[in-house]
């Protein structure tokens, strides 16, 4: 049957010849069912060539020799450092066989066809290991795929099966992506709210020390941050992070605009205990120590030919590595935790600026979109569409994030910031449209523009908002990087209005003694 099914791959009008490989390319090697116009048949019993019936069966011979005598590819340059000096002038190549004589034997593997969100018959507790390989949000539909191999494979299994095969079709109503034709409302929170349910079950059944591992490749961001929040939520962290050479057929395998090769394989833990409470900032210095300790190793790896790109998501695996550790208690202000989006984007930046390809960035204390927004306008009041939605590609973010915010707005295919001083008067006795430290920064300045109407020091005295720590070095930023002359000196005026204020009512709140060095930074 498992010959058969994939014959079936290769025998159908799906299937198509490969004109720059110059050879056949089977159903479903593009993860979709649409009929090509290079069709082509094969022959049942052809003795060359991919597709023949002898085709398909020779990977099973294979696997049941490899299941009697299995074996491992080893780096030769590790085996050099183990084996006789004998043996090493025989080595040629990059990586030999080893055969390490376990052969698969013993208790049998037991099968079942269910939802990973409901593991009934399986204890707490009792498993050491956990892999799985999470759907790829709405890029694949499995179950409309799966449908090609079951209607077939149905007709010589449904008397011998008939309770997995009595329905038409594979059973689609729990299946964790995300399908706007099923779930029309809210398809993304539908498919993390299952993929959390399927993490759960796997914490419930791991021991106390037992590990999950998976593997996840997708060129945007939107899919990760699902991933990575059903993930935390469950009460899982990330104990390791290890590349590996990506699967070409999932997605197109970029990381921003860069081609990546490597995957990362995430190796996680149950979380026993409250993690501690840190800054974004602070960890942000963490983060980027350890990924300057890397670098050396990743010199290396570069020399032997692996692209900046794959480089960067192998620091990127690292620095989640830290966020997972502290997720929910890493804040950007007082009360104010981090996002999975928002540590996404100042991972994205951290590893740009540590490239050199940013000079005198925005203050690392401020929020992520923060940056990101300020990077994107850094001296210039307008950006075309076109180039920002070129710029915002492989951050995570969007305009529209920006523009929901009301910090810019679009005018014939163009965005145009928002001027400070239309900010403070629409900000003025409100204080919760300024909860961000960009929204603050923009009403002092739009404050301290010439006949703004508006008094700063009154606007302090009487509680306006309360300050984000990134708040000075934000005015200090907007001091020399404004869009305008007017915004320049406007921030400058307020930077000094705010540290004057500060100095004659200094008090000290127990709550932002996290961000206390943040603050005089």
């Amino acid at each position: 049957l498992g010959a058969f099914q994939q014959y079936l791959r290769n025998q159908s009008m799906f299937s198509f010849w490969h004109i720059k490989l110059d050879k056949l390319a089977p159903a479903l090697s593009n993860s979709n069912f649409h009929p090509k116009s290079t069709i082509i048949e094969v022959g049942h019993s052809s003795p060359v060539g991919y597709g023949p019936w002898t085709s398909t069966v020779k990977p099973l011979l294979s696997g049941t020799d490899w299941k009697a005598s299995p074996w491992e590819l080893v780096s030769n340059a590790r085996l050099t450092q183990t084996v006789p000096p004998s043996i090493v002038s025989a080595l040629t190549g990059k990586s030999e066989k080893v055969f390490p004589a376990d052969p698969v034997r013993g208790r049998r593997a037991t099968l079942e066809c269910r939802s990973a969100t409901d593991l009934a018959g399986i204890p707490d507790g009792t498993y050491d290991l956990v892999v799985t390989d999470p759907p790829f949000g709405g890029l694949l539909h499995y179950s409309e795929l799966a449908d090609f191999f079951y209607v077939w494979l149905r007709l010589a299994l449904r008397d011998r099966y008939p309770d997995l095969f009595a329905a038409e079709h594979t059973p689609k109503s729990l299946e964790a992506v995300s399908n706007r034709a099923r779930q029309p409302d809210a398809p993304d929170a539908f498919y993390q709210r299952l993929l959390t349910a399927c993490w759960r079950e796997a914490q419930r059944i791991l021991k106390p020390g037992g590990l999950l591992a998976f593997t996840f490749h997708h060129s945007e961001d939107a899919p990760w941050v699902a991933v990575l929040e059903s993930l935390f939520d469950a009460g899982f962290y990330l104990q390791a992070t290890y590349p590996i050479r990506s699967d070409e057929t999932k997605g197109t395998g970029e990381f921003g605009s860069k081609k990546i090769e490597y995957d990362i394989i995430h190796v996680c833990r149950t979380r026993r205990e409250e993690p501690p409470r840190v800054s974004w900032a602070r960890m942000r210095r963490q983060v980027l120590a350890d990924v300057r300790h890397l670098q050396a190793l990743l010199e290396l790896h570069r020399r032997d030919g692996l692209p900046e790109a794959d480089l960067q998501v192998i620091r990127r695996g690292k620095a989640l590595e830290y966020f997972s550790r502290h997720y929910g208690q890493v804040y950007v202000d007082v009360g104010k935790p981090m996002s999975v989006q928002a540590a996404l984007l100042g991972i994205n930046q951290l590893l740009d600026e540590e490239l050199g390809g940013v000079s005198d960035p925005p203050p690392p204390a401020a929020e992520p979109f923060t940056r990101q927004f300020l990077r994107l306008f850094d001296g210039r009041a307008a950006v075309p569409r076109d180039q920002l939605q070129k710029l915002l590609r492989g951050t995570g973010s969007a305009p529209g994030d920006f523009e929901e915010r009301g910090w810019c707005r679009q005018e014939s295919r163009v965005y145009h910031l928002v001027p400070p001083r239309e900010l403070a008067q629409a900000r003025i006795g409100n204080p919760a449209g300024m909860a961000s430290d960009y929204d603050q920064a923009a009403f002092l300045i739009g404050a301290c523009c010439d006949d703004s109407g508006i008094n700063v020091t009154a606007a302090l005295d009487e509680g306006a908002f309360a300050q984000h720590p990134a708040l000075g070095a934000l005015l200090d930023w907007f001091a020399r990087r404004g869009a305008t002359a007017e915004t320049r000196a406007a921030a400058d005026r307020a930077h000094r209005l705010l540290h004057d204020w500060n100095a004659r009512n200094r008090r000290r709140d127990p709550q932002l003694e996290l961000f206390v060095e943040e603050a005089a930074s």
